[in-house]
């Protein structure tokens, strides 16, 4: 905030004065340093992101907060564009109202996911979903996604970070590949 005060002018103390009259923010803790704690709402981190963007300012602090995902499978089953009542359009959902950017690949459902998943990127491969993500997970078990480049996937994302939820993989050849890799029902041991 306070680099943004030095590109418009403003003095980043009268900025942090004029936020703490509001009750529920109050005036303390609002100095100017390194970062923030706290609870963060992701449209104003987005708001703010975008505002100092248009200053040709980034704002890396505030931009980590705002989750890159990529979703692998949108239907409710491979073989199918069907995607009624799909746990990925669900989880998908879920993480745009909490202010994560979403992009998606699969090979036979965006089409119908357009329709219902208007603020998601669409790609046309499982290595443009890596892109620049902060996680990858794999939602639908398309065969396509059981012979994956891993050791592509890896320099692709910002973050090492896979959640399989159907099980495709061996978690111990995952983690030996460098991932932090979260499955479901086979137990789990963090990674460092």
């Amino acid at each position: 905030m306070a680099n943004i005060c030095e590109l418009v002018g403003a003095d980043v103390h009268h900025v942090a004065k004029a936020m703490g009259l509001d009750r529920r923010i109050g005036p303390k803790f609002l100095h100017p340093g390194p970062g923030f704690g706290g609870s963060c709402f992701p449209k104003d981190t987005k708001a703010i992101a975008h505002f100092a963007s248009s200053l040709g300012y980034r704002l890396r602090i505030v931009e980590s907060v705002i989750e890159h995902i990529g979703i692998l499978g949108l239907t409710f089953k491979p073989n199918t564009d069907d995607i009624r009542e799909s746990p990925a359009i669900k989880i998908v959902s879920s993480l745009l109202q909490r202010g994560a950017r979403v992009t998606a690949y699969d090979p036979a459902g965006m089409e119908a996911s357009k329709r219902v998943l208007k603020d998601v990127t669409y790609v046309q491969s499982s290595l443009e979903v890596a892109e620049g993500a902060d996680a990858l997970a794999i939602i639908t078990e398309w065969n396509e996604f059981r012979h994956l480049d891993w050791d592509t996937i890896r320099k692709r994302l910002n973050r090492p970070v896979v959640f399989d939820l159907r099980n495709i993989y061996e978690p111990d050849r995952m983690r030996a590949k460098g991932f932090a890799y979260y499955c479901v029902g086979r137990g789990y041991e963090p990674t460092s």
